[in-house]
């Protein structure tokens, strides 16, 4: 399995002058040019749907000269998760998939913080929506900033609740789920908010469109359990390590009515892509002074620290991309 830039073709490294800041992708282990990263319009992923995906998250350092890839390892252990729920036979080993992932960065030299996505898809030829392989792997690292481009979150609690474990598995990353949060964050948009909010069939908080939510009510940090049809977050987890060992809270994990977010003193959401990010409103109902709280405050500066191996270092989180 190559990872050597010498891979690639210089016809496709002037084609890539169009891609953002990236010269090569990864296909089944191989480089390729950004350009000629691609599926079959009749395999059955883009037929059906059918396909698993995890969002990383990587940090450059400028004290320590150093590009940290967080929680690789786990994300990868949720893929290959992902695929056993969902039935495509693809690659079982963790550790290959991190180290490929982590040698796209390398061959492209990106030394600032970026979102990497690894994607598995069924290229069956023609494909038919009972098939489960053959599986193609992609990988990308791309630049990228504030995923919300601003903090401070309006937020508006969704008409469309949230897929329940009944009729699609929503605790895995399966590319059909996310066309649920998909419809919630285009009602939002359309009515002025930042983002959405969803809420399971029984009327409890669930998750937003692609992230976690977590509130601060009456001095307790709280979360919607697994069971309330939500993705078993990587930053979620990191959040709650963080909270429980770092600040000392009991962090209280139970079902959220949807009018307890109206009344919260704090109320925040957190991902791969989204990180922790304060919500200023829900359902234009102010969420105290419109400001990040003290726990929702302090969470975010432990966040930027662990993510870089400043904080919980004993988790081994944060692997550093490039050679001392």
């Amino acid at each position: 399995m190559s990872i050597l830039p010498q891979t690639a073709t210089l016809a496709g490294a002037e084609a890539a002058a169009s891609s953002p800041g990236v010269r090569y992708l990864l296909h089944d282990g191989e480089l390729v040019d950004y350009d000629d990263a691609r599926l079959h319009v009749l395999s059955t992923t883009l037929k059906y749907g059918v396909g698993v995906f995890e969002g990383f998250r990587a940090y450059w350092s400028e004290e320590d000269q150093q590009l940290y890839a967080f929680r690789v390892e786990d994300h990868m252990k949720r893929l290959v998760e992902s695929m056993r729920v969902v039935e495509i036979e693809g690659p079982q080993d963790t550790a290959v998939l991190s180290e490929q992932l982590l040698g796209l960065i390398r061959a492209n030299d990106l030394r600032g913080n970026l979102h990497m996505r690894a994607q598995v898809f069924v290229d069956s030829s023609d494909g038919k929506p009972d098939d489960t392989g053959p599986a193609a792997v992609f990988m990308a690292a791309i630049p990228m900033g504030n995923y919300f481009g601003a903090t401070g979150l309006h937020v508006q609690i969704s008409s469309w609740a949230r897929l329940s474990d009944r009729s699609m598995p929503p605790r895995i990353k399966s590319i059909a789920n996310y066309q649920n949060g998909r419809l919630a964050l285009l009602e939002a948009r359309r009515n002025g908010y930042d983002a959405a909010l969803l809420l399971t069939e029984n009327g409890h908080v669930a998750e937003g469109a692609g992230y976690n939510v977590f509130m601060v009510r009456k001095g307790r940090l709280c979360t919607p359990p697994v069971t309330e049809s939500i993705l078993e977050g990587v930053t979620r987890d990191s959040v709650l390590h963080l909270a429980r060992t770092e600040l000392g809270l009991d962090v209280e994990i139970r079902a959220i009515d949807r009018t307890e977010l109206y009344s919260a003193d704090e109320v925040f959401v957190c991902g791969s892509a989204a990180e922790v990010n304060h919500v200023a409103s829900v359902d234009r109902t102010p969420i105290g002074d419109g400001t990040a709280g003290e726990v929702t405050g302090r969470l975010q500066d432990l966040y930027r620290q662990a993510v870089v191996g400043r904080v919980a270092a004993d988790q081994q989180w944060a692997t550093p991309v490039y050679p001392a």
